[in-house]
This record gives structure tokens, C-alpha cells and sequence, in this order.
């Protein structure tokens, strides 16, 4: 089994504050307020001093890239990390890791896997997808994959939130690892069942074919998002909602003539001004809403 250079670790590390940025945003857009990742430091580490270190009930984040479905990599979060955060995205006081907590947790920590995919993709200008997720609260066991291992890729990063300060650590096999670096991995006859593409660089060509570079967007181009426009929202006791009736008047919270929000399966993607075509309606898109504003906006609603 090929082992983890100083070369590998160097690659992964150069790629960390861009991919946990991205985490950062994916994940305070599920809690609804600003939760950042930072300072990753990237080792190279030996699975027995790691059995040794992590055998301990934590939140185990597990999970794979679909094209290494048998590379289970997990995420581990210690018990007072993972306490802290759940207490805060439920603005309630956590005694314990117990079902209520972990249901405030999941979808900040599916968030988590959803950034780390994002960023992973934009790394290797690829399509990057999970599979087979799994959220839990144990005594830490490492996968399969992992207990054949001698040595993994141990990254630990700084989880700060308002009145909360943690770690995070993500481990990885060796394939998983080169998978994202972009080095060949070889089997054991010396020949290299795949090599990743190493990320894409603005202004470069690598001399293949157009219809090359956007094979990982063209699975996508076939897949329906849901559309939806948004006027305003407002929030109403259940008496009033059960009292309402023909003719009742909901007054939202948008003033007349400001933009409409308009959401790709959920979530805030532009603003536009809403125009009749004949006889139907239909949105002017007038902004394209980046990443920052929208965590911006999570802020500021929290």
C-alpha cells in the first residue's frame, strides 16, 4: 500500500483554507448563523496512536465520496464540542448528547459534508457527491478501511461560533487523501486504477476537447430544480392562521416595489422585479446573490 509523503501533505494542506471557507458557508447557512472553520493543520498520523487518542464516545460523522464508495472518511467532533454547538443552534441548554440534541446538530453537521463536498469539487473541478452518511453519537470504532491502514491523514480545524470555541477533525485514508491532492493511486501490480485531475486553474487549457472539461456539469444538466418566488414572509400565531378566511389580509414583511426573492430548491439564489408577460407573471432577474451576502443575511437574522 502506497504510503502518505510529505508531497501529499503539503498538496492537501495548500488546499485547506479554501475548502474550509466554503464548509464554513454551507454550514452557517444550515444553522442559520455564523459558524466558521479555521486554522487546519494537516499531519500525517499513525492509526495506533490514534486508537489510543480518539477511543472515546464522540459525534461520528461518517461517510464517502461516491466515486471511493468503500473509503469511508469520518468526522469527529469531541462531546464538548459537539454539547456546545447543539446548545447554541437550539438556544437551549444540552445536559446531554441525547436524541433532541443530535437532532439539533444533523443538519449543520450535513451541511459540514455538504461543504466538504463543494470544496472538494472546486479542487478537482469535478462533481463531488456523499454517500452513505451516517450521524451518530459512540465510543469512536474506525471503519474498515481505516483498521487496514497503518497511517492516515488527520486534519484538525478550530470551530468558533458565537460563545463557542471547539475543534473538529476530519480523518482520511490514504486513497481518499490522493483522491483529493490529485496523485496517482496505484494498485498492486503498479498500475493506477484512476488518477485525479489536478484543479483546474483560471486562463489555463490542458489541450483536451471542450466537451472534456464539462463532463462533470453535463451529468448534471438533466436534473429538475424546483423554482420558486418569493413575495415575503411573515410569522402568525396558530389562532391566527385558523381564523383566517376569504377576504383575510396577510401583510408580509417587503415593502411595495422592493425585489422578490427568488430560491432554487430552497434556497436564495437571486433577486428580481416581477413583470407581466401577457397574460402570465414572471420575475426580471436584477442581482445574482453571492455566497458572502447570504451568510451575511443568515447573520443578520440571527
Amino acid at each position: 500500500m502506497s504510503s502518505i509523503t510529505p508531497e501529499l501533505i503539503e498538496t492537501l494542506s495548500n488546499h485547506q483554507n479554501a475548502v474550509w471557507q466554503t464548509v464554513s458557508l454551507t454550514v452557517s447557512e444550515a444553522a442559520g448563523q455564523g459558524i466558521s472553520f479555521t486554522a487546519p493543520l494537516v499531519v500525517n498520523a499513525k492509526t495506533s496512536d490514534l486508537y489510543s487518542e480518539l477511543g472515546q464516545a464522540m459525534v461520528v460523522i461518517q461517510f464517502s465520496f461516491a466515486s471511493l464508495s468503500e473509503n469511508s472518511q469520518v468526522i469527529l467532533l469531541p462531546q464538548e464540542t459537539a454539547l456546545e454547538l447543539a446548545s447554541l443552534l437550539a438556544d437551549e441548554e444540552f445536559a446531554e448528547l441525547d436524541e433532541a440534541a443530535l437532532a439539533s446538530l444533523r443538519p449543520s453537521l450535513e451541511g459540514l459534508v455538504q461543504g466538504l463536498c463543494l470544496a472538494v469539487g472546486n479542487v478537482k473541478n469535478e462533481t463531488i457527491v456523499a454517500s452513505s452518511l451516517n450521524i451518530r453519537f459512540q465510543i469512536f470504532t474506525f471503519p474498515m478501511n481505516m483498521q487496514k491502514a497503518s497511517e492516515l491523514v488527520r486534519t484538525q480545524v478550530a470551530l468558533t461560533a458565537e460563545g463557542l470555541s471547539g475543534t473538529a477533525i476530519w480523518l482520511q485514508d490514504f486513497e481518499t487523501a490522493a483522491y483529493i491532492a490529485g496523485f496517482a493511486i496505484q494498485d498492486e501490480e503498479g498500475e493506477a486504477p484512476f488518477e485525479a485531475a489536478p484543479a483546474a486553474t483560471a486562463g489555463a487549457h490542458s489541450g483536451r476537447g471542450p466537451s472534456d472539461d464539462s463532463n462533470g456539469l453535463d451529468l448534471l444538466l438533466d436534473i429538475p430544480l424546483e423554482i420558486s418566488v418569493e413575495l415575503g414572509r411573515v410569522r402568525m400565531l396558530v389562532k391566527d392562521v385558523v381564523e383566517l378566511g376569504t377576504g383575510s389580509i396577510v401583510e408580509i414583511d417587503k415593502a411595495a416595489g422592493e425585489p422578490v426573492d427568488v430560491m432554487v430548491n430552497g434556497r436564495l439564489v437571486a433577486r428580481g422585479e416581477v413583470v407581466v408577460i401577457e397574460d402570465n407573471f414572471g420575475v426580471r432577474v436584477t442581482e445574482i446573490v453571492s455566497p458572502q451576502e447570504r451568510l451575511a443575511r443568515l447573520g443578520e437574522a440571527a
